[in-house]
């Protein structure tokens, strides 16, 4: 056998030695873990390493059909930290024909094109926008393959080639389809068990789901999350409620888990509201609460914390049986722990509960947890170390729902342990609203109320300027970021700043003007800079992302666009 041909054949044992080595690595990968996203991207920053340049995985969303893309993955960290950003429009805008993933996702068929050339481009681009992207990746080859398992299809997934590796073949695309059926049978599993875990999470929080008192200077946020081990049932709780003139806040945490442990939790949950009747000073409470424990269960025990809110004299009364201290923010600044804890709840017949007394002079926050919220892949005093890291920063004041912002920018999709989370919001509501984006009717209201709330303030804002601003970051949320979204005013060194925070995906970079001044994407943010004396974008790892925008002065205005980026920072969470 000639030379060249013992090359070619050694060349392509070697591409099929690295075909089934990534097969074998994705099973790997594809059974360890029932976090979808997890999963999907660690199996395309593998691709990314051996088979291809660019990885897409593109899942249909269940509500409205419509293609997003779940993961990206690219051979440049700083490409890849902005494709979902930039994928999911092109996605979506089909001006000139039907996206090629949106093709397969809809057939059930592979699409493969073997080498780019300009006929191939302008055939293949779905858009202008597509086109773009197409010749700033630099494409070369490419396969789309179904994701799809038990006769449905759950999406797409993409492998790019650019100019500067060999083009697909038709070994690649089998080896591809083969990695769409075990990643289909993934999505399968992994929806199965979010329908299996959503049935434990609702019963629990209809254990939970009391209405919370209504109250001008208070505001109350709780959130109830399952562990992701498959328990099915948690002896976690919450609860809030009046008596008389005060406010009972309380969280606690049976040890154990299934049935019997939340059995338990709602019998304690009951017990405390009981125990108020009776008296209203929380060491009290807790004696009573340690009794009834020991009556019905002799060998369980409980962490609790009680607190008992003080409107009229502006205190919180608290006693902790064992429980994780809460947190109090006071004012911008950082937050402390409320000291003081005594033996857990069950653990000795005549234990010494002490009411203690906290002066809520100044207080902005307070956050009930349970562990499950600072033992997350840490030691209990890193995570602590962690949730205050949080709460320290004032941008914690300014989203929709404080306790949702900490359980997702703390835990993300990792949660090993049940967790109840329960926030007091302090201070008027006044300069602060919260709506869904695809609510158009509230986002017009709201304007009127913004633009209400900016004319009263005594410095002279640039009222023009300013309702553009609101109306290009509400745009951008509606485009990007759909779901909640909160806004907020506030008065800081002279200046008034304009606080908005999303739920979506999460970007980062400065704005800029696009390279394609046509462009609807980044034109918005680069407005905003424009006419802004200020703005800080940063991005919230497993949140969102959090703009603070200082609104112009009219007579401050910047006089020149050229400095919008020199006066626009991004920051990552």
């Amino acid at each position: 056998m000639s030379s060249p041909s013992i090359r070619s054949t050694r060349a392509a044992s070697e591409k099929t030695q690295k075909r089934l080595a990534l097969l074998v690595r994705a099973g790997e990968l594809f059974h360890q873990s029932l976090d979808l996203e997890e999963t999907l991207s660690n199996v395309a920053r593998m691709a990314v390493e051996s088979f291809a340049d660019l990885c897409l995985f593109d899942l249909l969303d269940e509500s409205s059909g419509k293609l997003y893309v779940s993961v990206g993955a690219h051979r440049d960290p700083e490409i890849e930290s902005s494709l979902k950003a930039l994928v999911t429009p092109l996605l979506q805008g089909e001006s000139r024909g039907i996206h090629p993933a949106r093709r397969v996702a809809q057939s059930g068929r592979s699409y493969f094109v073997p080498t780019f050339d300009e006929r191939t481009i302008m055939e293949h681009a779905a858009s202008d926008e597509h086109e773009h992207f197409i010749r700033t990746m630099g494409y070369r080859s490419k396969i789309v393959v179904p994701v799809a398992a038990q006769s449905e299809i759950f999406g797409a997934l993409t492998f790019v080639r650019t100019v500067e590796g060999e083009p697909f073949d038709p070994e690649d695309v089998q080896a591809a389809e083969e990695l769409g059926r075990r990643a289909g049978l993934a999505v399968a599993n992994a929806k199965q068990y979010l329908r299996e875990q959503h049935v434990a999470d609702t019963l629990q929080r209809a254990f939970l789901s009391d209405e919370p008192p209504r109250c001008e200077t208070l505001r109350f946020h709780a959130l109830y999350r399952g562990a992701q081990d498959g328990s099915a049932l948690g002896g976690d709780w919450y609860d809030v409620f009046e008596t008389g003139d005060s406010i009972v806040v309380t969280v606690g945490d049976v040890t154990g888990k299934g049935l019997d442990a939340a059995r338990l939790m709602v019998q304690i949950r009951q017990w405390v509201r009981l125990a108020s009747v009776v008296s209203r000073d929380p060491g009290e409470m807790m004696r009573l609460l340690n009794r009834a424990m020991l009556l019905e269960r002799k060998n369980s025990l409980a962490t609790a914390f009680i607190g008992v809110l003080d409107t009229k004299r502006n205190a919180l009364f608290y006693v902790s049986a064992g429980h994780p201290p809460p947190f109090l923010k006071r004012g911008l600044r950082g937050s402390a722990l409320l000291p003081g804890s005594d033996v857990p709840l069950g653990a000795t017949d005549e234990p010494e509960y002490a009411t203690r007394r906290v002066a809520l002079d100044g207080a902005t926050l307070l956050v009930l947890y349970t562990d499950g919220l600072t033992e997350i892949d840490r030691t209990p005093l890193d995570g602590e170390a962690a949730v205050a890291a949080l709460i320290d920063d004032d941008m914690v004041l300014h989203a929709a729902n404080a306790a949702r912002f900490l359980e997702r920018a703390t835990a993300g999709k990792h949660v090993r342990d049940d967790m109840a989370i329960l926030t007091v919001r302090f201070g008027m509501s006044s300069g602060e609203w919260r709506f869904d984006v695809g609510d158009s009717g509230a986002a017009y209201a709201i304007k009127r109320e913004f633009l209400h709330a900016i004319a009263e303030t005594a410095v002279d804002l640039d009222v023009a300027a300013c309702e553009l601003i609101f109306g290009e970051l509400i745009g951008n949320a509606v485009r990007y970021a759909p779901g909640p979204l909160s806004l907020s005013l506030s008065l800081e060194s002279g200046g008034v700043l304009l606080h908005v925070m999303d739920e979506g995906p999460g970007f980062e970079r400065p704005p800029a003007l696009p390279s394609d001044v046509w462009s609807e994407s980044g034109r918005g943010l680069f407005l905003v800079a424009a006419l802004s004396e200020d703005v800080m974008i940063r991005r919230l790892p497993g949140y969102g992302t959090y703009v603070k925008v200082r609104l112009p002065r009219a007579a401050a205005r910047p006089a020149q666009q050229g400095s919008a980026r020199g006066r626009a920072t991004a920051a990552v969470g």
